[in-house]
C-alpha cells in the first residue's frame, strides 16, 4: 500500500465517523484510490459504477420488494392471521406459535424483514397482548421471527449475495428452506415452553367449519409461494421473472381477491420500493468499489492464506468465520455485511472445497442475527416504536429466540444436509 491508498482509506473512515451514509463513505474513499493510485481514467470509473448495477439477476430485488409492499396493502394479512389463530390458537402457546409461523410466511412472501416487522408490530403484537401475552414477550419474539422470512425464499439477502458473487440465486433460495424451517420449529418449542411456564391464557378452540372458512379466505395468499418457487424450480421462469410474476400476483390479490388495494396504497408501495431499492443499489455500488480496492490491495488473498495456515479444515473454518461475523454483527448492519464482508472469505472457502451455496447460507444467517443484536441491530430500533415497547425489554425477551436461531446455525454447520439436501435433490 502506498500513501494514496492510506489517504483513500482515511477519507472513508473519516466520512464514516462523521455519520455519512456508508455508500458515500465507501465510494468516496474507493474513487480516490481508483483515480490516483490505480490510475483509472474517470470514464472507466463511471463505467464500473454502471456495470455494478447493470445486472439482470439484481432486477429481482426491486420486484420482490414491490410485491411485498403490495401484499401488505392487499388486505390478505388479516385473513392469514385469522387462519393461523383458528388452527392453533387453542394450544398452550398456540397464539405465539401462530405468530411465528405467520411471521415466517409473511417474511417469505414480502422478502423484507423491515416490512414483516412493521406488520407484526401493528397486527400481531397488539393481538397477542389482547390475548393475555406480555407485550415485551410478543415484541421480542416478533423481532426474531421477522428474520426467519429472510431465510425462506424469496430473500433480498440471497439475491444480493448471489448476484454480487455469481452464485446461483435459485440454489441459495432453496438452501434457506431447511434452516428457516428449523429455526421456526425451535422458536415454536421455546414459545410453548415460555407460555406454559408463564400460564398465558388460551384462545377458544375454533370449530372445523370456522377453520375451513378461514382457509378459503386465505388460500390466495398461501398459493403465492408455490407459484413463485414452483415456477423457478420447474424451469418455467428465472428468479427475476418470478419476481415480476409476484408483482402481478400481488396486484391481482389486492384488486380482485381482497379488493383493498387502493390507488393511494399502490403509489405508497412504489415510493417505499424506490426508497429501499435505491438505498440498496447505492450500497451495492459503494461496496463493489470498495471490494475492488480490497482486491487491488490483496486483502482477500491475504485472508485466505492466513486462514489456510491454521489448517482448520472446512468445519473449523466455518465456525471461525461464524464467530467473526457474529461479533461484527454487533457493530454493522446486515446489508453492508453481505456486500462487503462476506465476499472476503470466499477465496478461503473455495480453497477448502466448501460449497459456496453452503457458505453463503451460513454467512447470511450470521448477518441476520446481527440485525437483532445490540447496539447496532437496526431491527431493534425499528421494533421499539412500532411495538410500543422499550428496546431493553425487547432485548431481554429476544435472547431466547436468538439462541434458537444460533442453534439452527450450528446444526446447519455440523449437518450441512439441512441447507443442502434440497439443493442436491433439485439437481
Amino acid at each position: 500500500m502506498n500513501s494514496i491508498d492510506y489517504i483513500g482509506i482515511g477519507v472513508l473512515v473519516l466520512l464514516f465517523n462523521m455519520g455519512s451514509p456508508l455508500a458515500v463513505a465507501f465510494a468516496a474513499g474507493s474513487i480516490i484510490i481508483f483515480l490516483f493510485s490505480m490510475n483509472f481514467p474517470v470514464p472507466n470509473v463511471a463505467q464500473l459504477v454502471f456495470g455494478t448495477v447493470n445486472s439482470y439477476s439484481l432486477l429481482a430485488m426491486p420486484f420482490f420488494i414491490l410485491a411485498g409492499n403490495l401484499i401488505l396493502r392487499s388486505g390478505g394479512m388479516v385473513p392469514l392471521r385469522e387462519f393461523m389463530n383458528a388452527m392453533v390458537g387453542h394450544w398452550p402457546g398456540g397464539m405465539a406459535v401462530a405468530s411465528i409461523i405467520f411471521a415466517a410466511f409473511l417474511g417469505s412472501v414480502s422478502g423484507s424483514a423491515a416490512a414483516c416487522l412493521a406488520i407484526i408490530g401493528t397486527l400481531i403484537v397488539p393481538m397477542l397482548a389482547d390475548s393475555g401475552y406480555d407485550r415485551p414477550f410478543a415484541a421480542g419474539m416478533g423481532v426474531v421471527a421477522a428474520e426467519i422470512g429472510m431465510l425462506i425464499p424469496p430473500s433480498i439477502f440471497f439475491i444480493i449475495f448471489g448476484a454480487y458473487n455469481q452464485i446461483s440465486i435459485a440454489d441459495l433460495f432453496i438452501s434457506g428452506i431447511g434452516p428457516g424451517l428449523l429455526t421456526a420449529f425451535l422458536m415454536c418449542i421455546a414459545a410453548v415452553a415460555i407460555s406454559k411456564r408463564r400460564k398465558y391464557r388460551l384462545s377458544p378452540r375454533a370449530a372445523w367449519p370456522v377453520r375451513w372458512k378461514a382457509f378459503k379466505r386465505v388460500f390466495v395468499v398461501l398459493l403465492m409461494p408455490f407459484i413463485v418457487l414452483g415456477g423457478i424450480y420447474s424451469g418455467t421462469f428465472s428468479p427475476t421473472q418470478a419476481a415480476a410474476v409476484s408483482v402481478y400476483y400481488a396486484l391481482g390479490m389486492g384488486i380482485i381477491a381482497y379488493r383493498e388495494l387502493t390507488w393511494k396504497g399502490f403509489v405508497e408501495s412504489l415510493v417505499d420500493t424506490a426508497k429501499l431499492s435505491s438505498m440498496i443499489y447505492l450500497m451495492f455500488i459503494g461496496g463493489d468499489l470498495f471490494g475492488k480496492v480490497l482486491g487491488y490491495i490483496g486483502l482477500p488473498q491475504m485472508i485466505a492464506e492466513w486462514v489456510l495456515s491454521f489448517d482448520l479444515g472446512p468445519i473449523g473454518f466455518l465456525l471461525a468465520v461464524e464467530v467473526l461475523l457474529l461479533a461484527m454483527g454487533f457493530f454493522f448492519s446486515s446489508i453492508p455485511m453481505v456486500i462487503i464482508v462476506l465476499p472476503l472469505f470466499i477465496p478461503s472457502a473455495k480453497a477448502l472445497g466448501i460449497d459456496l451455496v453452503l457458505y453463503g447460507n451460513l454467512a447470511i444467517i450470521c448477518s441476520l442475527i446481527g440485525e437483532i443484536t445490540p447496539p447496532m441491530g437496526p431491527q431493534l430500533w425499528i421494533a421499539a416504536p412500532i411495538c410500543k415497547v422499550k428496546m431493553g425489554a425487547i432485548i431481554r425477551e429476544a435472547w431466547v429466540f436468538l439462541g434458537c436461531m444460533t442453534l439452527a446455525l450450528l446444526l446447519s454447520t455440523f449437518f450441512p444436509q439441512i441447507p443442502m439436501y434440497l439443493v442436491q435433490l433439485m439437481h
